[in-house]
């Protein structure tokens, strides 16, 4: 089995293997711009006998991870045909993929799993999903009588044309931290135009903005058809974003004003989201959850420095038989409110008193907050942990939910 990028003449086989793994399958012929989404740079391959067995897209992000920015590398489009299942494809094309993005200096990354038990064997570990709720379109009835100011404007435009909108829109409120409804584990991405133009051709996008300055967004598709039953027509929101409460109210007004041409909004929200609270008289809400997010740190040092937390130090040793540059010993401390971390040389053991010992899944649980210390230590995720260092966890590593509409 040999282990590579692909070529641009390669570019087809791959569209092929996405197309076998999860589409309707099609001789036709495929249009360019299919094509011309997929960066040879982000594709592994396993290689078999001169034929392409398997591949995985790695693509380039940053990641919102408790209110610090970071190098996040999306694992997608990873499958195998089936004559060459259970001999280790995907299993080899990770371990590359690990090696790949430490070279790019990507720190942590995420996915969602054809297979939970798969990843976490690869040291990732499990994190919440996200809510779709479906909401009647009578119940934002309310939205409508807000007053018209001029200091309100609402423009509709394709959303193939606001890629560098929304990246300065995020990076911009994420740094203010008035992105809302939630921050931790919102993916930015950082696909070229024509990834972008793939992925949001059929979609539009709604800009408000207050005097002159964007204030909330969304991106949604519509379908309004008219041999379609009015109770089967609806706005699909596949990201949305606001900065305060007035502002989602007028991105909620946007969406009451199609009550003559919808029935139902559907819309991403974190878990815990007291949605009956936006709404009048919305009854039962249907509601489905997305598959789980998985999620893992690729460079402890790089993941865990310059979180905004200003704790006591700890000292730990982890294991990660995967990236060999996660083994050791690492010292934490906090400069001015912002952690730092230091590796021990071998030298320097004998002399240090570890405060707890983790597995690669349990600091990535950890610094992700996906679950409470008390958890981890049950699932011996963590282990010689002493009640003091414990207690430090648990006030400053405190569970987070994620929050990433975008889906890859």
């Amino acid at each position: 089995m040999k282990i590579r990028k692909i070529n641009n003449n390669e570019r087809l086989d791959i569209l092929k293997g996405d197309l076998y793994a999860y589409s309707r399958w099609t001789n036709q012929d495929l249009p360019r711009s299919h094509l011309s989404a997929i960066n040879p740079e982000e594709v592994l391959v396993a290689e078999v006998d001169g034929k392409i067995a398997a591949a995985l897209q790695c693509f380039s992000f940053q990641q919102s991870i408790r209110g610090c920015i970071k190098p996040m590398g999306g694992i997608g489009g990873v499958w195998t045909y089936p004559e060459y299942r259970n001999q280790g494809c995907v299993k080899a094309l990770m371990k590359s993929a690990f090696l790949e993005m430490r070279m790019q200096g990507i720190c942590v990354s995420m996915l969602t799993p054809f297979k939970e038990s798969f990843y976490r064997a690869l040291g990732y570990a499990i994190a919440n999903s996200t809510n779709e709720v479906n909401i009647p379109i009578a119940s934002l009835s309310s939205y409508l009588k807000l007053p018209k100011q001029a200091i309100w404007q609402c423009d509709r435009l394709s959303a193939t044309e606001v890629k560098d909108i929304l990246l300065n829109f995020l990076h911009e409120n994420l740094r203010s931290q008035t992105l809302m409804p939630h921050s931790h584990g919102i993916a930015i991405t950082n696909f070229t135009y024509e990834q972008w133009w793939h992925l949001h051709r059929q979609k539009l996008c709604v800009l408000v903005k207050r005097d002159r300055q964007t204030v909330a967004m969304a991106i949604y598709a519509i379908d309004s058809s008219g041999n379609l039953p009015m109770i089967d027509r609806q706005i699909e929101i596949s990201s949305i974003f606001w900065t305060d409460i007035e502002s989602r109210d007028r991105l909620l007004h946007f969406f009451a004003s199609h009550r003559d041409q919808i029935h139902s909004l559907k819309m991403p929200v974190p878990i815990g989201t007291n949605v009956h609270a936006w709404l009048t008289n919305a009854g039962k809400l249907p509601s489905t959850m997305t598959e789980p997010w998985m999620v893992r740190v690729i460079d402890v040092v790089e993941a865990l420095n310059g979180l905004p937390m200003d704790c006591e130090p700890f000292i730990f040793a982890i294991s990660d038989p995967f990236c060999i540059w996660n083994e050791g010993v690492f010292g934490v401390n906090s400069d001015r409110g912002r952690l730092t971390v230091k590796r021990y040389g071998n030298g320097d053991f004998q002399d240090l008193a570890i405060d707890f010992r983790t597995t690669i899944a349990g600091i990535s649980a950890l610094i992700y907050g996906t679950s409470a210390i008390e958890e981890l230590v049950q699932k011996q995720l963590i282990t010689d942990l002493n009640a003091d260092t414990y207690q430090l966890l648990e006030k400053w590593f405190t569970p987070c939910v994620i929050y990433n509409p975008f889906k890859f």
